[in-house]
């Protein structure tokens, strides 16, 4: 888990035009990469709380979706962002 001052880093290879060829190979484990909602719910962090976090249709990082100073610019960027991307948010 990557982290910067003590805080989730999330990065994406959409946001900047590129197509991510390593995560679904290589992070198995990855929000993304979980297409049920049980699949999803079922990953932790070390300290025990939830990893990920179900939109209702996909798996995403537990910060991008729940924590409270993401959910208001998440919806504003996501609104603004192209068919197809993803806003990322750094905590």
């Amino acid at each position: 888990e990557a982290t910067f001052t003590g805080k989730s880093l999330y990065y994406s290879y959409e946001t900047c035009g590129s197509e991510d060829h390593f995560t679904e190979k290589y992070n198995v484990e990855a929000c993304v990469n979980q297409k049920t909602k049980e699949k999803c719910l079922a990953l932790k962090v070390k300290k025990g709380g939830n990893k990920c976090a179900w939109t209702g249709e996909a798996c995403l990082g537990w910060e991008i979706v729940e924590h409270p100073l993401c959910k208001k610019t998440v919806a504003l960027q996501s609104a603004a962002a192209p068919a197809g991307y993803l806003a990322i948010v750094v905590l």
